[in-house]
């Protein structure tokens, strides 16, 4: 694998760390290169809690669920303690995967290629013929040191997030400004809102776009609203400024990557229009005022209205394409409400038309990237400086590599 050296020049990384008003961000190339993008894989990416899947796809104990994620295959696997754990899903013997399809309900995993049999914790319990004889019985499994391996998983707001690099960070620690933000907001009253046959509102979408365009546009750009998306045209909040150029908006704009803007509902109302779905309610038990749009580094995104909430989250699959996964989330009370079916899709389906005009507009930007005529972009200091921030985390993390290897 390349060094950055060979990725970005000095100079480039200069003009990155640049004051916002002279500043440039990464060049095309880092947006298109495959060189470039495996080494954010191993830098930028592995290095942070990563968002993988959310909680539904293994909802009850002994099931199973079979992802790649950023060039790891890995396997997710509800307990029968209901707490779910990660591995990577290769097998210490064979190097087959321990698991090929998704499963529900068992009580143990058995590889395909020779049988081997695994605890849903991960335990080699049983090397059948390994000597010969059916069950083994010459031979101490424990002996073979063949436990799957595990991988760091943590369970929060319905989403599964995994840790794959090797300089780790707690995830309360890298979390912390989401938690504080959230602190009034009684988030365990969300619930997975409930389609008419009682699925849970996921969706997929694919964008064949980079990662780091996707998350620059989706809650860092506030400055596209009004141009990309129907609901902020026909709202007079829209764009978010008032009549003497003051923002109407709260910047989010953490360094650890917190990245996204707050408002009063009242303005939020204004885009969403009207519902008789409940509240999302505070801890006091007051409705929640304040509506957030916010991206969380690296691939995570959490959405929280006056009457739901969504989270997405984005998985790379090549320097440009990927796949969005959102989940719709409503208060308990209105999550699963025959009555309330109605305003529950509707919330769903604003949702997702949202983020396929800002898909459209993201793989536009994917493909002028190849153009030569433009080595990068430059920022407006009035609307950028969470994209500002966003570049500038991403090479700090990328440079960590280079002193790593310091003696």
């Amino acid at each position: 694998m390349k060094a950055l050296k060979d990725l970005l020049t000095q100079e480039e990384r200069e003009a990155v760390r640049a004051p916002i008003d002279t500043a440039r961000t990464f060049p095309r190339r880092a947006f298109v290169d495959p060189e470039f993008f495996q080494f954010e894989i191993r830098h930028a990416l592995s290095e942070s809690w990563f968002a993988l899947a959310f909680s539904e796809d293994i909802p009850n104990a002994g099931d199973i669920m079979v992802v790649n994620a950023i060039g790891y295959p890995l396997l997710l696997v509800r307990g029968e303690d209901g707490v779910a754990r990660a591995f990577h899903n290769a097998c210490p013997y064979d190097g087959c995967e321990v698991c090929i399809r998704p499963q529900q309900g068992v009580d143990r995993i058995i590889a395909p290629y020779h049988g081997w049999a695994y605890s849903l914790t991960g335990e080699l319990l049983e090397a059948n013929y390994w000597d010969g004889t059916p069950k083994a019985s010459s031979v101490d499994v424990r002996s073979l040191k063949a436990d799957l391996v595990p991988v760091r998983c943590e369970e929060w707001l319905s989403t599964l997030f995994v840790f794959l690099g090797e300089r780790h960070v707690p995830f309360a620690d890298q979390y912390r400004p989401v938690l504080d933000h959230f602190a009034d907001v009684d988030l365990d009253r969300l619930e997975v809102g409930r389609d008419e046959e009682g699925g849970p509102m996921i969706n997929s979408l694919t964008i064949r776009s980079n990662w780091k365009t996707v998350y620059e546009n989706y809650s860092p750009n506030v400055y596209h609203e009004s141009f990309v998306h129907a609901m902020y045209r026909k709202s007079p909040h829209s764009p978010r400024v008032d009549s003497d150029g003051n923002k109407t908006y709260t910047e989010i704009n953490d360094p650890s990557g917190f990245l996204g803007l707050h408002y009063d509902n009242s303005i939020g109302a204004s885009f969403y229009g009207k519902s008789d779905l409940p509240a999302v309610l505070n801890k006091d038990g007051s409705p929640n005022r304040i509506n957030t749009i916010a991206n969380v580094y690296s691939n995570w995104v959490i959405t929280v209205l006056g009457n739901a909430a969504r989270i997405a989250l984005f998985l790379p699959e090549g320097p440009e394409e990927g796949e969005q996964r959102l989940l719709t989330l409503f208060d308990r009370d209105g999550a699963s409400d025959p009555a309330l079916l109605a305003d529950r899709k509707a919330s769903q389906r604003a949702g997702i038309q949202a983020r396929k005009e800002d898909n459209y507009i993201c793989e536009s930007v994917q493909r002028a990237r190849h153009s030569p005529s433009v080595s990068s972009q430059f920022y407006s200091p009035f609307w950028d400086a969470m994209h500002y921030t966003l570049t500038n985390l991403i090479l700090t993390r990328l440079e960590e590599s280079e002193r790593s290897q310091v003696p």
